[in-house]
């Protein structure tokens, strides 16, 4: 039952941050914002709201394994699995900006996190959430200079937009689908925890592996489509920049307003598990170092990594 829960939880949370992004861009397109602006701010977000809800969930209900393994693991997760198999089915071309300085940025911004996790003995205080929240106004504030100077970034944007079906869309339809949309991740972020916590005790197994692994598969489902996909169409060098951006919203939108709302103290050390995060992020900045380019061998070694991961998580309990 407790499994059913996490997957009923899922499937709201993933259709609740559809109906969020349709109902949030119709509004920015009514009220004449533009769509970089659109595209960097409100996308984004809901690209990482399933996270975002299950993680304040969790801090709310005292599962702090929960919100932090599911940050950590879908970041894992996001480079190892999804952009492993996405390499895999077809060679991607990164885009230099993104090799020099989106890459290195999140480095920085994991490396942050790891240094918090061994100061605060694997836990994050209220200050370190409020820290985290200001290198996310860095980020978007760099994000939003790239994308003024960078034609194919602004066009990118304008294509995923037009993807989202807003056109003559009512007031009433508008407010509706935002306000469903955050009733259905309010939910589903609640229904996950509970499940998720209830599969913890019947298994016998911590919080925090059960975010590390179920939920942050769960909730990475989204990116793992899109990639596959995006891989098929011969547009996965877009992918790599947007599952980076997830990376670096993750930290800190994700980690930021949960350590803000109630500090992260996890029920298991996941020291080991910010290492393998920051470890997998470096090796893939090295993978796309000299040709800037992820093809079949290299999406294979970050998809053993992955499996390697989740042996050792396991094993660690």
């Amino acid at each position: 039952m407790d499994f059913v829960l996490v997957v009923i939880g899922m499937i709201l949370l993933i259709k609740g941050a559809d109906y969020l992004i349709s109902g949030a861009v119709g509004f920015s397109r009514k009220m004449g914002v533009s769509e970089l602006f659109t595209g960097l701010t409100l996308v984004a977000f809901g690209t990482s709201a399933p996270e975002l809800f299950v993680s304040i969930s969790a801090a709310f209900k005292g599962s702090a394994g929960i919100a932090l393994g599911n940050v950590i693991g879908s970041n894992i997760a996001n480079i190892a699995l999804i952009l492993g198999l996405s390499s895999m089915v077809r060679k991607s071309i990164i885009k230099k900006s993104t090799l020099l300085y989106e890459i290195p940025f999140v480095i920085l911004i994991s490396m942050t996190l790891l240094f918090m996790l061994l100061d605060g003995n694997s836990s994050l205080s209220n200050y370190d959430g409020f820290m985290l929240l200001t290198y996310l106004i860095i980020f978007i504030a760099y994000m939003y200079n790239m994308a003024k100077m960078d034609k194919t970034f602004q066009e990118q944007f304008s294509e995923e937009l037009n993807e989202v079906e807003t056109k003559d869309m009512s007031w009433g339809k508008i407010t509706f689908l935002s306000l469903l949309g955050i009733v259905m991740l309010a939910i589903g972020g609640d229904v996950t925890v509970n499940g998720a916590s209830g599969l913890a005790i019947a298994m016998g197994l911590s919080e925090t592996l059960i975010g590390v692994t179920i939920i942050a598969l769960g909730t990475s489902l989204p990116e793992l489509v899109t990639s596959i996909i995006a891989a098929k169409k011969g547009t996965n060098d877009i992918l790599v920049g947007n599952l980076i951006g997830s990376n670096a919203f993750n930290i800190l939108v994700v980690l930021g307003i949960s350590a803000s709302i109630h500090p992260i103290v996890p029920d298991r050390n996941v020291i080991f598990d910010a290492y393998y995060m920051v470890g997998i992020i470096i090796l893939t900045e090295l993978f796309m170092f000299r040709k800037r380019e992820m093809g079949f061998f290299k999406g294979l070694i970050l998809l053993l990594l992955y499996c390697i991961y989740i042996g050792i998580s396991i094993n660690i309990g």
